[in-house]
C-alpha cells in the first residue's frame, strides 16, 4: 500500500470565478515520490492552475511529510487555519499515514511529529537535515507500539551553546533563533526576545552578509540568511495592521499603502463559508484589516462584473461586507475587548485569571489573540520588552485554554 497520498480538491478561481478540481498532495513520502519532494524544496508543490484562465496559485492545503530513512515526520497546517484546529487536522492525516504502513514496519519515531508553519517551513527543515550528517539509526524493537498523535509542536533539539556565545553579535543570535523556530508560537517568542529583527537596517545588513557569504563560497550560510530575510518580510507583512511600519522601525515615516491582495490571502478569503471563518482568516492575515483592502476588493468586484463573472463578484462582495464588520469590531475604539484585555493583563494569580475568563468569554475568540499580538507589538515599539513578553505569554495561555476546551 502506498504511503504518499493525493486527492482532488475543489477550488474557485479568484480571477474568473470558475469552479474546478485539481489534485493536491496531502501526504508525501520521501522514498516513494522524490519528484514531489523536489517540488516542495523548489516551492512549486501544490500549485494549482485554473483551466479557464490559466491563473496559478497555491492550493492552501495541509501537508504531512514522512521520511522512513531519516525517521522524520513533519506536519504543516493549511494556511489560515486557526491554531486551535491544527491538532485535529494533523491527527487525521497521521492516522492515514500510520494505517498505510504495515504493522510490523511501524516504529516509535512515527509518533514524533514536528510542526512547521507552512510548506516553506517543511522545506527549510529538510534543508537543515541535509546540512548535518545523519546519526546512525538505532535498532528499534519491531513490537514497539506507535503512540497516538497527541503531542504539542516540538522544538528541534539544539546543540549546547558555545562558551563564547555571549560575545556573538545580537543580530546573528536573533537570526539563528528565527531560523530555529518551528511554530507560530515560537516565532512570536523570538520576535519578543529580539526586537532588533525589525530594526530598519536589519534587512540591508542581512543582504550584505549573504553577499559576503556567497563571495566566500559559504553557500549554506548565504541560503540561511536569505531565508531569514524572506521570513522577516512575511512577518512584517502580517504585522502591518497590528502596528504601522513607522512604529516598528521607531521612525516617523508613513507606511507604504497596500496595492494588491496576495493570491494566498485571497484564496483563503474566498474559501470561507461564514462570518466566523472570515474573522479567523483576518486574524491569520492581518493585512485584510487594512483600510485599502475595501477598495482593492471593490476593484476586483468591478473587474469580475466586466468579465461577466457574476458569481465571483457576489462572493467577493459578501466577503467584503464581512471584512468591513470585522474591521469595525477591531477599530471600534474602547469596548468590551479593550476592557477584557486590560483585565487579563492585570489579573494576578490563577483564581483571578479564571474570573477574568468567565467574565470575558471574548478572550477566547480569534479577535482577542490578534489584539494581544497588537498590544505586544506596540509595547516593543516603545522598548517595553517585559510588557511585550507578558502579552505574548497571555496569548499563549489563551491558546492552551482554547485547545483544552476543544479537546474536552
Amino acid at each position: 500500500m502506498p504511503i504518499a497520498y493525493q486527492e482532488p480538491e475543489a477550488f474557485v478561481c479568484p480571477d474568473c470565478g470558475a469552479d474546478f478540481e485539481a489534485p493536491v498532495w496531502l501526504i508525501l513520502d520521501a522514498q516513494e515520490v522524490p519528484e514531489a519532494v523536489a517540488a516542495l524544496l523548489e516551492g512549486t508543490l501544490n500549485l494549482v492552475t485554473c483551466p479557464a484562465c490559466q491563473r496559478r496559485g497555491p492550493a492552501g492545503a495541509p501537508l504531512l511529510f514522512h521520511d522512513g530513512l531519516a525517521r522524520r515526520v513533519i506536519f504543516a497546517p493549511a494556511p489560515g487555519l486557526p491554531e486551535h484546529a491544527w491538532g485535529e487536522q494533523a491527527r487525521d492525516l497521521h492516522a492515514v499515514l500510520v494505517g498505510s504502513i504495515p504493522e510490523e514496519a511501524r516504529r516509535p519515531y512515527l509518533a514524533d511529529v514536528d510542526i512547521a508553519q507552512d510548506l516553506a517551513g517543511i522545506a527549510h527543515l529538510l534543508r537543515r537535515m541535509k546540512r548535518r550528517p545523519m546519526a546512525p539509526a538505532q535498532a528499534q524493537p519491531a513490537e514497539a507500539p506507535v503512540a497516538p498523535l497527541v503531542r504539542e509542536p516540538l522544538v528541534e533539539a539544539q546543540a549546547p551553546p558555545p562558551a563564547d556565545e555571549q560575545d556573538a553579535p545580537p543580530l546573528l543570535l536573533a537570526v539563528e533563533a528565527l531560523l530555529g523556530a518551528n511554530s507560530a508560537e515560537e516565532l512570536e517568542q523570538v520576535v519578543a526576545q529580539y526586537p532588533i529583527l525589525f530594526d530598519p537596517t536589519t534587512d540591508a545588513v542581512l543582504n550584505e552578509l549573504a553577499e559576503v557569504a556567497v563571495n566566500q563560497r559559504a553557500f549554506e550560510i548565504a541560503e540561511s540568511l536569505r531565508e531569514a530575510r524572506a521570513l522577516l518580510a512575511r512577518m512584517s507583512q502580517r504585522l502591518s495592521v497590528a502596528l504601522p511600519p513607522s512604529l516598528v522601525a521607531g521612525e516617523s515615516v508613513s507606511p507604504a499603502p497596500l496595492t494588491h491582495v496576495p493570491d494566498e490571502v485571497l484564496q483563503a478569503l474566498l474559501q470561507t463559508q461564514s462570518a466566523t471563518e472570515v474573522a479567523q482568516v483576518a486574524a491569520q492575515y492581518p493585512l485584510l484589516l487594512q483600510p485599502e483592502i475595501d477598495q482593492l476588493l471593490a476593484e476586483r468586484i468591478e473587474q469580475a462584473l466586466d468579465d461577466e463573472h457574476e458569481r465571483l463578484a457576489q462572493v467577493l462582495e459578501d466577503r467584503r461586507e464581512a471584512l468591513a464588520q470585522v474591521r469595525e469590531q477591531v477599530a471600534g475604539g474602547p469596548g468590551e475587548l479593550d476592557e477584557a484585555i486590560e483585565a487579563l493583563l492585570l489579573a494576578d494569580g490563577a483564581d483571578s485569571l479564571s474570573q477574568v475568563l468567565d467574565r470575558y468569554p471574548i478572550l477566547l475568540e480569534e479577535i482577542a489573540l490578534q489584539a494581544l499580538w497588537q498590544f505586544a507589538a506596540e509595547a516593543r515599539a516603545v522598548d517595553d520588552q517585559d510588557l511585550a513578553r507578558y502579552a505574548i505569554e497571555c496569548r499563549e495561555m489563551l491558546l492552551r485554554v482554547r485547545k483544552g476546551l476543544n479537546s474536552s
